[in-house]
């Protein structure tokens, strides 16, 4: 039987260029469209012709059915995250999913292509090659099954000649094999291969294209029947092996290598490096030149159990890697449960920032999270997808569910520009909406301002600071805030725009613009 996780999916996209800033404003958002209380999970994004975020996503269980629990659908946003439409994606009789990380494509003509998976009652896979138009609504879906077995598809790729290349995994074969199908623009099989051991679960994730018309594929191989490793291909234009490569150390519990090729036509792989621990592994990068040699592989931060990279993305050609994916943490105040975490470093994987997100309000105070997908935006930012839902015992308040999570930061990493100055920094609240309130705001120079602190008492077990930062990014001032009113002087500070930040001593808990006239 083929191993297909039945969660909530979804896809986000937003228009390109990239212009350097630190002070792009950053946003959070959780949905819960078409069916509130259902729940989603966001797993890609791209970028639409005319800026708005387009969201493709699944969600669990469907209302109108006993079987057919699973739908995918198109929610549309502005470039600040406000809803503007959703709609779904209609496939009847069939479990839709999107696929894995990143699963999408969007055409020159701003057309959105994804590759995924549909599930009947026999339980039979089949490819799902779907179709969102610019404005994110559904335009059509084919199914694809070269042959009469199972086949699940978790990536898709444009090629030169308009037709697609899909990678996933098949029984074919017996067990589970990785597969590469070639289409036409219209979804008809020109050709396809299979991989792996005959009698093992094989998984591959993602698909890209290598030099000469070839391509790099991303997975796990069983080196035994319980234990795996990362495993990289290069295929040719055909999907004949050019080489196979296994970096890491085997083990049961072993994140894919999801693979994105760069400008010099080598690959970063994005995954999580065991560390010999129990289920633990480091957030860990890697690049490896056109003849699978490798360049450089990196760890950063700490192990932790289920700890790693899902995507990475190059910034620019030969400039800068941004990548995303999770951290769990045991102990402290809310247990065991997980972080959403963006890297960014340098073409060389040296690391520039590294933070982690997590989600609590009034009503959500053990917020789970995790972020599937990144992309650079026009201002110079990142905007990354994922979910948000109760942990520990993954329990949500009642009203809540696993929600679609998008947080918008700046090139720098924060929610709010400036974040970057305060010392001992690590992770970011992302929707303490009433943390900080600032009054009178804007305020003539030489005056004084009122600084309202409101936070949870869970997020008090250290000395709580405010710091000030300019439109340039830096320090201007920092004293220690109490939970209520605090006093926030501003003599001898020039007019202009400011940001007030309020953290403890390793977490951003919330800021606001000061203006001072």
């Amino acid at each position: 039987m083929l191993r297909f996780a039945r969660i909530a999916n979804l896809v986000i996209l937003m228009q390109g260029g990239v212009v350097l800033s630190a002070s792009a404003q950053g946003f959070n958002r959780r949905f819960d469209p078409i069916a509130s209380g259902n729940a989603q999970f966001s797993w890609a994004i791209e970028q639409t012709l005319n800026g708005n975020i387009v969201v493709v996503h699944n969600q669990l269980p469907w209302i109108d059915s006993l079987y057919y629990n699973s739908r995918t659908a198109g929610l549309l946003l502005s470039g600040t995250g406000a809803t503007i439409s959703d709609s779904l994606l209609d496939t009847p009789y069939r479990d839709a999913f999107p696929g894995w990380s990143n699963p999408t494509v969007t055409l020159p003509n701003g057309m959105i292509v994804g590759g995924g998976g549909t599930n009947d009652s026999t339980e039979t896979h089949r490819i799902l090659l779907y179709r969102f138009g610019p404005d994110g609504t559904p335009i059509g879906h084919i199914e694809i099954q070269p042959t009469n077995n199972s086949w699940i598809g978790y990536q898709l790729k444009d090629t030169p000649d308009g037709g697609f290349i899909i990678v996933g995994v098949t029984d074919v074969i017996g067990g589970q094999d990785n597969f590469l199908v070639k289409t036409d623009s219209l979804g008809n099989v020109e050709w396809w291969q299979t991989y792996g051991h005959p009698t093992r679960l094989d998984g591959a994730v993602t698909v890209d294209h290598a030099p000469n018309g070839g391509y790099y594929i991303g997975g796990t191989y069983p080196v035994t029947a319980q234990n795996r490793v990362k495993w990289v291909m290069r295929v040719d234009s055909l999907g004949n092996t050019i080489w196979s490569e296994f970096p890491g150390t085997p083990y049961n519990d072993t994140f894919s290598a999801h693979v994105t090729t760069v400008a010099d036509g080598g690959l970063v792989f994005a995954s999580g490096d065991w560390s010999g621990s129990i289920q633990n592994h480091f957030p860990q990068l890697a690049k490896m030149d056109t003849a699978g040699n490798v360049v450089w592989d990196k760890k950063y931060g700490f192990d932790q159990y289920a700890t790693g990279f899902w995507v990475v993305q190059e910034v620019e050609p030969f400039g800068d890697l941004i990548a995303c994916g999770q951290r769990f943490f045991v102990g402290g105040i809310w247990g065991s449960y997980s972080k959403g975490t963006l890297l960014r470093t340098t073409a060389n994987g040296d690391s520039l920032w590294m933070f982690d997100y997590f989600y609590y309000d009034s009503l959500m105070t053990d917020g789970e999270s995790t972020l599937r997908d990144v992309q650079p935006t026009p201002d110079g930012g990142f905007v990354a997808v994922g979910a948000a839902y109760g942990s520990i015992s993954g329990n949500n308040p009642p009203g809540l569910s696993q929600d679609v999570w998008v947080i918008k930061v700046d090139s720098l990493g924060c929610i709010e520009p400036g974040c970057q100055i305060i010392t001992g920094l690590e992770s970011q609240v992302t929707n303490l909406k009433d943390a900080v309130r600032v009054w009178p705001n804007p305020v003539a120079s030489g005056g004084t301002v009122t600084v309202q602190v409101q936070v949870p008492e869970g997020l008090r077990s250290t000395a709580l600071r405010l710091v000030l930062a300019n439109a340039q990014g830096q320090l201007v001032h920092e004293q220690v805030a109490v939970s209520g009113e605090n006093v926030l002087g501003v003599s001898g500070l020039s007019a202009g725009l400011y940001h007030v930040h309020l953290a403890n001593a390793t977490t951003w808990l919330g800021g606001t613009k000061l203006i001072v006239e």
